[in-house]
C-alpha cells in the first residue's frame, strides 16, 4: 500500500484513516472473490507497535511491514486481480510471486532402499564435511571447546516439512512452531536431511550434527503462512545471535518466473520485496539469516536483475547488488566436495558446482554434493524414521553446513560470556577466512561462491588467536597474578576509603545533627515565646485595667512597665541560645529599670524617647 494510504483491512474492518474512499478497492475484491489481510500480523496497529519496539532494541530502523498485504484469490485469476489492484490509488504495487521450492538436486540414488538393518551403523566417517579444513569445517575442533556444539543457540529452518520422529533427531528438537507441514514426501525428506546436518544427535549410530546442542525448530511456509510470513513468524521466536535458515528458492525472470524441473533460472528469495523486508527486519534484530543462493546456475550480478519487474513498487532496487540495499542475510553457494568422496567426482574441491548461482552477493560455500545425513533412504532404507542418505545436494545441502559452523561459533561466544556475533561480523569473518574457492573447467573462481568455512579460523576472527597449551597456561598465570594484584589493591583502597569516609561521615553527621537540632529547637522556642508573650500581655492588660480603676499608674507608665516585663521574660528565654559569658545580667537590668521607675520624671522622659524612636522607624 501507499505510505499515506492509512488502510485498515483487519479484524473485520475495511476502512482508511484518511478521507480516501475504499469503494473501488472493495469492488475489486468482490469481483475476484478475493480476501485481503495484513501480511505480517493480525492488525496494522499490532504490526506498527512491534516495529516500534524492535526499532528500539534493534541495530537500525525497521522496514514498514504494516504496508504489506496478501490477497487470497484463485490461481487463474491472480494475475488479473493484481493488475486491477495496481491501478488503485491506495496501492503502491501488486505482484504475483511464483511458488517457492526446495533448492535440492535429486539423484536416482536418493530413492529409498528396502533393507533395514537391525541396528543402524555409525555413518560419521562418511560425513567429510565435519573434518579439518580444507576438507570440512573442522567441527571436532570446535566440539572440544566450551559451547562448540551450539549450546544455548536457537535455529529455525524455514521450508515445507520435516520428520521430527527420526531416530537421529530426538534431542533438543523444538518441532514445527509455525505453519502447517506439507504432506509431500519430497518436502519432508528435504527438511529431515537439512536438520541432520547441523542437528543430528551425537550417539553411536547414524550421523552427528555440527551443532547438535543448539535447539532446532521449524516453520512451514504452508497453511497460509507464505515465505515472508514464515520469516516474520520465526523472527518473533528468535533472539539476537540466533540463526534462521531459508531453505527456499523460486523461479526468477530468466524464464519469465516459470517453474522448471531443472531449476534453471531459480534465484534467492530476497529479490522479492516482501521477502526482502522480512529478512531485513530479522537481520536488524541481530538474527543471523542464512539464505540459499539457489540452484538456477545464474550470475546474480547480471543486469537482468537490475530491471524492475511489472507490479513491483517504483522504489524497488535490486538487492543482489548490496550497493543498492542489503538485507543483512548470509547467502550460500554450492561447492564441490573433495574428489573421490563416496567414490564419485564432481570437479576440483571447493570449485563451483555447475548448478549453483554465483556473484558478489554470495558470502560462503558448503558441500553441494555427497552430503551424508538423515532422510531419503538411499544409504539406509526400511522405516522412514531410520532413513539415511549420502547424496543430499544443492544449495540445500550447502546452507546447513554454514548454519552449523555459525551455530558452533555463537555457542562458543555465549560460553565465553562475550556478546554474540552480529550478522555483519559473521559475514565479515566468513568472507575473510576459510578454505578458498578453486577453479574448475568453465567455472573459474571469479564466479564467486565464497570460501568453505573453517571453524578454527572463524574463532580467531571472532575472538582473537588461540594460544598453544604452554602459552595459554603462561598467559593464564599472568592474568591470575594481575587479577590478584588488582583485587589486593582494590581491597586496600576500599579499606582506606572506608576509614576516611567513616571519619568524615561521622564528623559531618555530627555537625549536621547539631545544626538541625538547634534549628528545630530554635523554631520550637520562638513559637513557645510568642505564646508566652501573648499570655503575659493579656495578664498585664488585666492588671493595668485594675490599677487604673484603683487610681494607680498613668496609662503611659503602665504600658512601659508591661513592655519591660515582657522584654525581660523574652530575654530570659533566649539565653538558652547565648553562651554563658555573653549573657546579660538580668538582675542588674531589673535594678536599673526599677531605679528609673522610682523617678517619675525619668520614666516619663523614657516613654517620650521611646515614642520618638518609633516615629523615626516608621518614617
Amino acid at each position: 500500500m501507499q505510505q499515506d494510504a492509512g488502510l485498515r483491512a483487519s479484524a473485520g474492518r475495511f476502512e482508511t484513516t484518511t478521507d480516501e474512499p475504499v469503494t473501488d478497492l472493495e469492488k475489486v475484491l468482490k469481483k475476484y472473490k478475493a480476501n485481503m489481510a495484513p501480511l505480517f500480523g493480525t492488525t496494522e496497529e499490532r504490526i506498527e507497535l512491534e516495529m516500534m519496539e524492535e526499532s528500539a532494541e534493534g541495530e537500525a530502523p525497521m522496514p514498514e511491514l504494516s504496508r504489506f498485504y496478501k490477497l487470497e484469490v484463485e490461481d487463474d485469476k491472480a494475475e488479473e486481480a493484481a493488475e486491477a489492484m495496481a491501478e488503485l490509488g491506495q496501492v503502491e504495487a501488486a505482484y504475483v510471486k511464483p511458488g517457492a521450492e526446495p533448492p535440492v538436486m535429486l539423484d536416482e540414488e536418493d530413492a529409498p532402499t528396502q533393507d533395514e538393518p537391525p541396528v543402524t551403523p555409525n555413518f560419521v566417517s562418511r560425513q567429510g564435511y565435519l573434518d579439518p579444513s580444507p576438507t570440512g569445517v573442522d567441527a571436532r575442533w570446535a566440539w572440544a571447546r566450551g559451547g562448540g556444539r551450539g549450546q544455548n543457540v536457537r535455529i529455525i529452518d524455514i521450508e515445507g516439512a520435516w520428520r521430527f520422529t527420526h531416530e537421529d533427531l530426538r534431542q533438543l528438537q523444538g518441532g514445527v512452531v509455525g505453519g502447517t507441514q506439507s504432506t509431500n514426501i519430497a518436502w519432508r525428506n528435504h527438511g529431515t536431511a537439512v536438520l541432520g546436518e547441523y542437528s543430528g544427535d551425537h550417539n553411536t549410530f547414524g550421523v552427528s550434527g555440527i551443532c547438535d546442542q543448539a535447539r532446532a525448530s521449524a516453520v512451514s511456509i504452508f497453511g497460509g503462512m507464505g515465505s515472508a510470513g514464515a520469516i516474520r513468524h520465526a523472527t518473533a521466536r528468535l533472539r539476537r545471535g540466533d540463526i534462521m535458515l531459508l531453505e527456499l528458492h523460486r523461479p526468477g525472470p530468466r524464464h519469465n518466473f516459470q517453474s522448471r524441473s531443472d531449476q534453471k533460472g531459480y534465484i534467492a528469495i530476497e529479490w522479492w520485496e516482501d521477502d526482502f523486508a522480512a529478512i531485513l527486519a530479522a537481520s536488524r534484530r541481530g538474527i543471523i539469516v542464512v539464505e540459499a543462493a539457489g540452484n538456477g546456475a545464474e550470475n546474480l550480478d547480471d543486469n537482468l536483475y537490475q530491471t524492475r519487474p511489472s507490479g513491483f513498487p517504483t522504489s524497488w532496487t535490486n538487492p543482489f547488488r548490496r550497493s543498492n540495499r542489503d538485507s543483512g542475510a548470509i547467502v550460500v553457494g554450492a561447492g564441490a566436495p573433495p574428489p573421490g568422496t563416496h567414490g564419485r567426482n564432481h570437479g576440483p574441491d571447493r570449485s563451483r558446482l555447475d548448478f549453483s548461482n554465483y556473484g558478489a552477493l554470495v558470502d560462503a560455500q558448503g558441500w553441494g554434493r555427497e552430503v551424508t545425513t538423515c532422510g531419503y533412504g538411499g544409504l539406509q532404507g526400511g522405516h522412514e524414521d531410520v532413513w539415511y542418505t549420502d547424496t543430499f545436494s544443492g544449495t540445500s545441502s550447502a546452507s546447513p553446513i554454514v548454519v552449523g559452523a555459525i551455530g558452533s561459533l555463537q555457542g562458543m561466544a555465549r560460553a565465553r560470556g562475550t556478546a554474540v556475533l552480529s550478522p555483519a561480523k559473521v559475514r565479515q569473518c566468513l568472507r575473510s577466512t576459510g578454505a578458498a574457492q578453486t577453479d574448475a573447467p568453465g567455472r573459474p573462481r571469479t564466479q564467486r561462491i565464497g570460501n568453505r568455512p573453517d571453524l578454527r579460523a572463524l574463532h580467531r576472527c571472532a575472538f582473537g588467536p588461540v594460544l598453544k597449551r604452554k602459552e595459554f597456561i603462561k598467559e593464564t598465570v599472568k592474568e591470575i597474578e594481575k587479577t590478584k594484584e588488582r583485587k589486593e589493591f582494590i581491597k586496600e583502597m576500599k579499606e582506606k576509603d572506608r576509614k576516611e569516609f567513616k571519619e568524615k561521615e561521622r564528623k559531618e553527621f555530627k555537625e549536621k545533627e547539631v545544626k538541625e537540632f538547634k534549628e528545630k529547637d530554635k523554631d520550637r522556642y520562638e513559637k513557645a515565646l510568642e505564646k508566652r508573650f501573648d499570655k503575659q500581655r493579656e495578664k498585664q492588660f488585666e492588671k493595668q485595667a485594675e490599677k487604673q480603676r484603683e487610681g494607680g499608674l498613668t496609662p503611659q507608665e503602665d504600658e512601659l512597665e508591661n513592655r519591660l516585663a515582657s522584654l525581660e521574660a523574652m530575654v530570659g528565654e533566649l539565653t538558652h541560645f547565648i553562651a554563658s559569658e555573653l549573657r546579660p545580667d538580668l538582675a542588674q537590668g531589673a535594678q536599673d529599670y526599677a531605679e528609673d521607675y522610682d523617678d517619675p520624671e525619668a520614666a516619663a522622659q523614657m516613654a517620650k524617647d521611646e515614642k520618638d524612636e518609633k516615629d523615626v522607624e516608621g518614617f
